[in-house]
C-alpha cells in the first residue's frame, strides 16, 4: 500500500513537472508574440503562469508532506483542478492544439480566407508568418498531453490503493513495531494471535468508550491466547498522553505509513453517517465522566484529522489474516465477543492451522 502511495505521488511530482515545462514554453511563446506583433497584451500570459505554478506547488508540497487526511484530500482536489484547468486545457487544448495546430493545419490546407477569419479573428490571432512562435504555439500539446497523463495516473493509482485492502487469507510479511513504551512489537506473534486494531485519534471519545469494553475484559482476551495492538494517527507524546491508562500495546502511526499499508482510510462518512451518531453521544457522555474523573479532554484539533475509519485483523502466528473489518463509519469495529468469536475456544496459543479451522471470514 506505501509503494502504491509512493507511487500517486510520483505521478502527481511528474504531472506537476510537465504542467510547469507547459507554463514556461507558453510564457516564451506569448512574451515573443507580444514582442514581435506589438501586442502588449499577451505579456500578460508571464504572471499567470507564475500564479499557477504556485497554485500548484503548494499543494503538491501538502500532499508530500500528510499522505491522508482532510487537508491533503483538499489539496489534491486543487492540484487536480489547477493542472487540468490551466496548464492542459486552458494552454495545451486551447492555445497549443487549436490556436496553433488546428490554425496551422487549415491556413496550410489552403483553406478559405473568410473561413479562417471567422474561426481564427484578427487582431486576436496571427495568421502563420513566423516559425518560432508557431513551433513554440504547437510544442504546448506536448507537455501538455503528458501532464494530462500524470494527472490520470495518479488518480487511478489512488483508486487502486483504495481498492487494494487486506483479505482473510492474506499472509503478511512480517514486521517489528515498537510502542509508546518503547517495546518491540511483533507482527506475527510467535506464539500468540495478534489483534491489530487501527483507531482513530488518541483521545477520541468513540475509540475510548469502545477500548473501554477491551480493557474490563483484558484478561479474559489474554487468556485466549490473543496480544491487542492498537494504532492511533497521534504522535508518541499524544498517544501517552491520552491513552497511557490502557493495559494493551499502544503504536503510535502519526504519519499513517502503518495505515495505507493496511488499506485503512479517511472518509466524511466517519462522523456524517447516521449510525455513527449514538456512538458520538455515548463516547461524548463517557468522556465527559472520565474527564470528571481527571482524564485529559479530547483534542479539538487532532493530528490525522478526525474523518479517520477504524480497521481490525486478526493474525495468526504465521502471518495469516485470519478475519479482518474496514469500519465504514467512526463506530464500525468488533465488539469483543465478535473478536472472541474468531478465536478458537481451546487455549492454543500457536497452532495457526487450529485457528484458520475456527475463523469466519467477513
Amino acid at each position: 500500500m506505501f509503494l502504491i502511495q509512493k507511487r500517486s505521488t510520483n505521478a502527481a511530482t511528474n504531472a506537476a513537472r510537465y504542467a510547469m515545462a507547459v507554463l514556461l514554453l507558453t510564457s516564451v511563446h506569448h512574451a515573443y508574440g507580444a514582442y514581435i506583433y506589438a501586442t502588449p497584451w499577451r505579456y500578460h500570459v508571464v504572471p499567470v503562469a507564475g500564479i499557477t505554478t504556485i497554485a500548484m506547488l503548494a499543494p503538491l508540497a501538502l500532499m508530500r508532506s500528510r499522505p491522508s487526511g482532510l487537508l491533503p484530500t483538499v489539496a489534491r482536489a486543487l492540484f487536480v483542478l489547477v493542472t487540468l484547468a490551466v496548464p492542459v486545457v486552458t494552454f495545451g487544448v486551447f492555445e497549443g492544439l487549436y490556436n496553433h495546430v488546428v490554425k496551422d493545419l487549415l491556413y496550410f490546407g489552403a483553406r478559405s480566407p473568410a473561413l479562417m477569419t471567422r474561426l481564427f479573428p484578427p487582431p486576436l490571432y496571427e495568421m502563420p508568418n513566423d516559425a518560432f512562435f508557431e513551433i513554440t504555439g504547437i510544442l504546448q500539446v506536448v507537455p501538455g498531453g503528458l501532464a494530462a497523463w500524470y494527472v490520470y495516473r495518479m488518480l487511478h493509482e489512488r483508486r487502486t490503493s483504495q481498492m487494494r485492502r487486506i483479505q482473510t487469507g492474506s499472509v503478511l510479511t512480517p514486521r517489528k513495531l515498537v510502542s509508546v513504551r518503547g517495546e518491540a512489537v511483533r507482527i506475527p506473534h510467535p506464539d500468540r494471535l495478534v489483534h491489530l486494531q487501527f483507531r482513530r485519534f488518541a483521545g477520541c471519545p468513540v475509540c475510548d468508550l469502545h477500548l473501554h469494553s477491551f480493557v474490563r475484559r483484558h484478561d479474559e482476551i489474554a487468556a485466549r491466547g490473543v496480544r491487542e495492538v492498537i494504532v492511533f494517527h497521534s504522535t508518541e507524546d499524544d498517544v501517552r498522553h491520552y491513552e497511557s491508562h490502557l493495559p494493551m500495546t499502544t503504536v503510535a502511526d502519526p504519519d499513517k505509513r502503518l495505515y495505507q499499508e493496511f488499506g485503512v482510510d479517511d472518509s466524511p462518512r466517519a462522523l456524517l453517517d447516521p449510525h455513527v451518531w449514538p456512538g458520538i453521544v455515548r463516547g461524548v457522555l463517557h468522556s465527559a465522566a472520565q474527564i470528571g474523573a481527571g482524564r485529559p479532554i479530547p483534542p479539538i484539533k487532532p493530528d490525522g484529522g478526525s474523518l479517520g475509519l477504524p480497521a481490525d485483523f486478526l493474525i495468526a502466528n504465521d502471518g495469516t489474516v485470519l478475519a479482518c473489518k474496514y469500519g465504514v463509519h467512526a463506530n464500525d469495529q468488533w465488539s469483543l465477543d465478535e473478536l472472541l468469536g474468531f478465536v478458537p475456544n481451546p487455549r492454543t496459543t500457536g497452532d495457526a492451522q487450529t485457528a484458520r479451522a475456527s475463523a469466519t471470514v467477513l
